[in-house]
């Protein structure tokens, strides 16, 4: 029944996931520390826009790293499907699906994200604006940005309620690391939540942060050092 979705060799497959993973975590902690922390100040517009003017290189890479970050969440989507469609082939797929709806909504969002560099630059729409009309929209439109963000860390969350269920249920990977991305959702939308709804809680967020990071990294090691274990998938999936 599912022998045309299963991988050929699966350990393989998983450890490549367990790469794509890897380049996310990289790229995404580059984009956000080095690109957003160090050129956003969202309390000051000027000094937001002086930071980029001078930094529009940064900015251009910050963006081109998302990028990559969405172009192997696209992978992963497709990977995780065929790796745990034997599972639950419904679940799995709409895991999948959920996957490929954040990636695009982010995709769409990154132009909120590159605006400034028109806003800023010598772009004739931004020559029409004055310097101060200018900084304060470019900083609007990194708000849209960052608001778009969580938007889709919340539809990460609960893909990874999907997820961790379907790696719990597999018994080719550990049942724990599934239970730590279950977790990991769970931070992630509470981190969501927070932000919309609860900002007066927002002292929790590094706790919160913490607590969604950490199993991804551990399910990150785990494929790029185990994959899976080979047996159980052959006894889930009937296949030698």
């Amino acid at each position: 029944m599912f022998k045309p979705l299963m991988p050929r060799h699966p350990r393989a497959t998983a450890r490549l996931a367990g790469l794509a993973y890897l380049l996310i975590i990289i790229c995404a902690i580059f984009a956000q520390l080095a690109v957003r922390g160090s050129l956003i100040e969202w309390s000051d517009a000027g000094a937001t826009a002086a930071a980029i003017r001078q930094n529009t290189g940064l900015l251009g890479l910050g963006i081109m790293a998302d990028f990559v970050v969405y172009l192997l969440d696209l992978f992963l989507a497709y990977a995780f499907y065929r790796l745990f469609a034997p599972v639950d082939h419904g679940l799995a797929l709409l895991a999948a699906w959920l996957r490929i709806a954040m990636t695009a909504l982010l995709m769409v969002n990154l132009v909120n994200f590159a605006a400034p560099l028109m806003l800023l630059g010598d772009d004739p729409i931004a020559a029409q604006l004055a310097g101060e009309n200018a900084d304060q929209l470019a900083l609007v439109f990194l708000g849209l940005h960052n608001s778009g963000f969580v938007i889709g860390l919340m539809m990460f969350g609960t893909y990874g309620l999907l997820l961790g269920y379907l790696v719990m249920r597999s018994g080719y990977i550990p049942a724990l690391i599934g239970a730590g991305i279950m977790i990991s959702g769970l931070s992630y939308l509470a981190m969501g939540v927070i932000s919309f709804a609860l900002p007066s809680l927002s002292m929790l967020n590094g706790a919160l942060l913490a607590s969604a990071a950490l199993p991804e990294f551990i399910f990150t090691a785990w494929l790029l050092v185990f994959g899976l274990n080979r047996k159980k998938w052959e006894a889930r999936t009937g296949s030698a």
